[in-house]
C-alpha cells in the first residue's frame, strides 16, 4: 500500500490565488454595485452623486486588497504553525492579530492612494477624510472576515483529512500485522504435521521415509519464499508436491484429481491455500482400504475460483483437529482481498470454494 501525504497546511500558491480571487471578485461586486445601484447606496457610503470610475483606482484598490488578505493569510499560517495552546486561544490570538494588520494596514493604503493616483495636491475636509478612511477601513474589515473564516475552514478540512489518512493508514498497519501472524502460525502448523507424517513412515518403510523427505524440502522451500500471494501455477506445483508427499504416506487408499482451466492459472492465491485443504480433508476424514478418500479440485473460469471437495467419512477421533487450518485461511483472505473462503458441508461432501484474484498485467 503505498502512504498517503497530506499536507498539514495550505502552500503559499493556494494562498495567492485565494487572496486574488477574494480581491477581484470584492471589487467586481462593488463596481456591479455602484455601476447599477441607485442613490441610496451612494448615500450609505457617504457619497452624494455616483463617483467616477477610473481603471487606475479601481486596480489600486483590487491590488491593496489582495495585498491585504495575502498578509492575513499568511499571519493566519503562523499562528496555526508556531501557536501550541488551545483551539480557542488560538483562534483569539488570529481574531485580534488580523483586526490590528487591518486596521494598521487599511490605515497605510488609503494614506498612499493619493499620492499614488497623484492626487495629493488636492485638498479635502475633515469630514471626507474621515469618510474615506471609514469607507477603506469596514470594506477592509469585511475582507478580514472572509479571511479568518475561509482559514478556519480550510484548516478544519485538511485536519480532518489528515485523521482520515492515519485512520487509514493504522488501520492497513493492523492489518498487515494479522496477516503476517496467521502467516506465522501457517507455516508452524504444516510442519509440526509433516514431522508427524515422516516420524510414522520411518517406522513403516524407510525407503517411503527417503521419498517424503525429497518431497518434503520441494514444500518447505517454497513455503520458505515468504511470498504474499502466488499465482495459481506455481500453488498448484506446490500441491502436486505435497499430494506425493500424502501418496506417500496413504498408497491407494488416497486418490486426489486435478482439473484446473489453464486459463486460471496466472490469477492470484493465498500460498499454501490448497495445501491446507488438502491437509484438511485427509485430518478430518477415514482413509483406509475399506474407505478410500477421494479429493476433488477443480476449478470455475466463469467464477474464477478454485473448488476443494472431498466426501465426508467422519473419524471416530473428534479430537483430530480444532479448525484453525481453515480458519486461519478465511481470515487470511479477509486480510488481504476482503473477500471469504466459502465453505459448504451437506453432510456428504465438504466442499471449500476460493475466489482467485486475477492478476493485474503491468
Amino acid at each position: 500500500m503505498k502512504n498517503r501525504v497530506i499536507k498539514e497546511y495550505p502552500d503559499v500558491k493556494l494562498i495567492i490565488y485565494l487572496s486574488l480571487a477574494i480581491s477581484v471578485l470584492m471589487h467586481l461586486a462593488m463596481f456591479l454595485s455602484f455601476s447599477f445601484g441607485d442613490g441610496i447606496v451612494y448615500q450609505q457610503i457617504g457619497e452624494h452623486k455616483k463617483p467616477p470610475f477610473r481603471l487606475d483606482g479601481f486596480m489600486l484598490n483590487v491590488i491593496s486588497t489582495f495585498i491585504l488578505a495575502f498578509v492575513l493569510y499568511i499571519y493566519n499560517m503562523y499562528i496555526e504553525k508556531t501557536l501550541k495552546k488551545n483551539k480557542n486561544t488560538k483562534l483569539l490570538t488570529m481574531i485580534l492579530g488580523s483586526i490590528i494588520i487591518t486596521v494598521i494596514m487599511s490605515f497605510i493604503f488609503t494614506t498612499l492612494h493619493p499620492y499614488i493616483l497623484g492626487h495629493a495636491e488636492h485638498q479635502l475636509n475633515i469630514d471626507r477624510k474621515v469618510r474615506i478612511y471609514r469607507n477603506a477601513l469596514m470594506s477592509d474589515f469585511f475582507v478580514t472576515m472572509v479571511v479568518v473564516l475561509s482559514w478556519q475552514l480550510m484548516m478544519s478540512n485538511y485536519r480532518s483529512r489528515k485523521i482520515a489518512v492515519e485512520n487509514e493508514s493504522l488501520v492497513a498497519e493492523n492489518l498487515m500485522t494479522r496477516y503476517h501472524n496467521l502467516k506465522n502460525q501457517m507455516n508452524p502448523h504444516f510442519l509440526f504435521n509433516s514431522l508427524n507424517t515422516l516420524q510414522s513412515l520411518i517406522e513403516i518403510d524407510k525407503d517411503k521415509a527417503k521419498d517424503y523427505v525429497q518431497e518434503l524440502s520441494k514444500v518447505l522451500r517454497y513455503s520458505l519464499q515468504n511470498q504474499e500471494v502466488a499465482t495459481l501455477e506455481e500453488e498448484l506445483r506446490l500441491a502436486n508436491s505435497f499430494c506425493n508427499l500424502m501418496e506417500i504416506r496413504y498408497g491407494e487408499n488416497l486418490k486426489i484429481n486435478f482439473d484446473i482451466d489453464e486459463r486460471l492459472t496466472n490469477d492470484e492465491i493465498i500460498p499454501l491455500s490448497l495445501q491446507v485443504l488438502i491437509e484438511n480433508a485427509i485430518k478430518h476424514n477415514v482413509i483406509s482400504g475399506k474407505q478410500p478418500l477421494t479429493i476433488n479440485i477443480t476449478s470455475d473460469y466463469e467464477s474464477r475460483s478454485v473448488k476443494v471437495v472431498n466426501k465426508i467419512q467422519p473419524k471416530l477421533d473428534k479430537s483430530s483437529g480444532n479448525g484453525i487450518g481453515l480458519a486461519n485461511l478465511s481470515e487470511r483472505y479477509r486480510l488481504k482481498w476482503n473477500s471469504d473462503i466459502d465453505i459448504i458441508n451437506n453432510n456428504v461432501e465438504f466442499c471449500v470454494v476460493i475466489k482467485l484474484n486475477p492478476r493485474k498485467v503491468n
